[in-house]
């Protein structure tokens, strides 16, 4: 909506001063190719056609441009026929450019935003690995140490059946912890 209003403030400025003849007159492309990098290509095309429009409205219908038009001298109409051609020409040629770059440098920005995210994840599984592996060594003590002393008890209390079983339940379940803690590690 901005561009549109600057092209409509642009093209009532021009009707006051030439119209086409007016040197200024190309500025009345520049809405478009700003739209054509920033903005969608149907927004474009709009402006696009907006700006043909009012070119064409501005060869037909202005007031004389000071200074050359007092003195009666006026432009040919083939010239101004040639200069209304040569803006549209670089019109459509500057933002069929200006689309493509866009679209360009956009699929860019969105291979590098996902070539980043992929990163971040393996930083963070590597990250999440090493916690895992301090977790495992740090788990191994302790787990030695319960072995140890379940093994220790075993043969001092000998047959005694009642702690027998616990006893060799606690030692399996620690060396089955042992071999998690190694698998983590990995």
């Amino acid at each position: 909506l901005y561009l549109v209003y600057d092209l409509i403030q642009l093209s009532f400025l021009l009707y006051l001063t030439g119209g086409i003849s007016n040197p200024f007159s190309l500025l009345m492309i520049v809405p478009a190719i700003v739209s054509s990098t920033f903005l969608s290509a149907g927004t474009t095309i709009i402006l696009g056609i907006l700006t043909i429009f009012f070119l064409f409205l501005l060869t037909i219908f202005h007031q004389p441009l000071p200074g050359i038009h007092e003195d009666s001298i006026t432009f040919p109409k083939l010239y101004l026929i040639g200069y209304f051609i040569a803006l549209i020409i670089s019109l459509v040629f500057i933002c069929y450019f200006g689309i493509r770059f866009s679209g360009e440098s956009k699929r860019r920005t969105d291979a590098i935003n996902k070539v980043q995210q992929v990163l971040a994840k393996e930083y963070e599984l590597e990250s999440l690995g090493g916690q895992a592996a301090a977790a495992a060594h740090s788990l191994g003590t302790p787990l030695a140490t319960i072995n140890v002393v379940a093994t220790e008890l075993k043969k001092e209390l000998g047959n005694n059946q009642e702690y027998k079983k616990d006893l060799d339940l606690l030692i399996t379940q620690t060396k089955r912890c042992g071999e998690i803690l190694k698998k983590i590690s990995k």
